[in-house]
């Protein structure tokens, strides 16, 4: 009889109670760091900004052929933008910009792709 080792991960239920969010990357979207070293998550299905002290989990369940994402507490703050008629996360950006400043945002596709045609004289 060989021993095998078990291929299931005790987690006790003290890390189990701290995850506040878990997505999809259909849905999740990391936002940056602002300046005062809190990272912005936004959930795209809900509509709802965490603010935490650290990055989220990506990690890759079983049989998936999408990455998901998680977020542990603490939580330094939630806001869900649907209870505002006039928010959205671009609001939430400038917002952040304008009180905290942000040390490392991602690279936005758009962006990128605007300052290829406007160095190549394309963008009208």
């Amino acid at each position: 009889m060989s021993n095998t080792p078990p291929t299931t991960v005790d987690v006790s239920d003290g890390d189990q109670n701290n995850i506040v969010l878990e997505r999809s990357g259909s849905y999740y979207g990391y936002l940056g760091k602002d300046g005062e070293g809190f990272h912005h998550h936004v959930d795209e299905r809900t509509n709802t900004i965490y603010v935490t002290q650290r990055r989220a989990e990506r990690f890759l369940p079983d049989d998936a052929g999408l990455y998901w994402f998680r977020i542990r507490s603490p939580i330094d703050h939630i806001k869900n933008l649907e209870q505002y008629d006039d928010r959205d996360i671009d609001q939430w950006i400038a917002y952040v910009d304008s009180i905290r400043g942000w040390t490392a945002r991602p690279l936005e596709l758009q962006a990128i792709l605007d300052e290829v045609l406007r160095t190549r004289g394309g963008l009208r």
